[in-house]
């Protein structure tokens, strides 16, 4: 079925009183989607109703039955999650939606099942009126909801820009003969280089001047090739001294970044780096 039908709705239905990351972050799901939906909050959904429901009423969208739906991987599904398996290629690929839904909506998910904790889903149940407040509730989870579509926002935001990064130094990379890589324009490269025999990449810094900086192993939390322990955390004049490079501003104390004044530095401390 095509999922393009959430456009043609014009009301929604979640559940009233207290709420939580699952029904804050789907609501502010479907709206950044199609603004045009009216989310209404109700104890109960009212017989005859053909709007979307999600979080309530046993139905498609929820996840409090006995038959509720789990993932491969032993996660059930909440409502944001079986509403982003339904809609999250409205926003982005496929690909990047199984990444999305793997590393930001399954922690959510599993907090609303499990009650295990998740500092997000705390930070978003907060938004509650506490027992000395006579706060409205209502008023409060809409608080709730602007925050998360701004996070929402954010992520989709990134996440495409980053795919749209992926394709463009993929071509340099398929073009690049040795294991230093130089980028024509500063933008995200990690995606690009994985499974490649690549060491350093090459690229201009927004502090000015240019960094060059380590490829990491795939899959793990460490450099193919760091920068030689004798450079790492000393000051410029020394690092002048043993690289031969003028240029040397900066090597990171964890050996994965040199910062440099011109390309011509850059390409020398990575030269250096390689042979070392």
């Amino acid at each position: 079925m095509d999922n393009n039908y959430i456009y043609e709705i014009k009301e929604a239905l979640t559940h009233g009183g207290a709420f939580h990351s699952d029904d804050v972050f789907s609501t502010a799901f479907i709206q950044i989607i199609n603004p045009e939906i009216k989310v209404k909050r109700v104890m109960q959904v009212p017989e005859g109703f053909d709007g979307l429901v999600y979080d309530i009423g046993l139905g498609r969208f929820d996840h409090h039955q006995k038959d509720r739906k789990v993932r491969p991987n032993g996660i059930p599904y909440a409502a944001f999650g079986l509403l982003f398996e339904e809609f999250g290629t409205l926003v982005m690929s496929e690909e990047d939606a199984a990444i999305f839904d793997e590393t930001f909506i399954q922690p959510i998910d599993k907090s609303d099942n499990t009650g295990s904790f998740w500092m997000i889903c705390d930070i978003i149940s907060d938004f509650n009126p506490d027992w000395i407040e006579k706060q409205d509730r209502d008023e409060a989870f809409w608080r709730a909801v602007a925050v998360a579509k701004e996070i929402l926002v954010n992520k989709f935001r990134q996440i495409n820009a980053n795919r749209k990064a992926y394709y463009l130094v993929k071509e340099e990379v398929d073009a690049c003969n040795g294991p230093v890589l130089e980028l024509s324009q500063s933008i995200p490269w990690e995606d690009a280089v994985k499974n490649t025999d690549i060491l350093y990449v090459i690229y201009a810094s927004e502090r000015g001047g240019y960094n060059v900086q380590t490829v990491r192993v795939d899959g793990k939390e460490e450099e193919k090739k760091p920068f030689p322990e004798d450079w790492r955390g000393k000051p410029a004049d020394y690092l002048q001294k043993v690289t031969g490079v003028d240029g040397i501003r900066f090597c990171h104390n964890s050996g994965f970044l040199c910062a440099v004044e011109t390309l011509e530095d850059a390409r020398k401390i990575a030269e250096l780096a390689v042979k070392a």
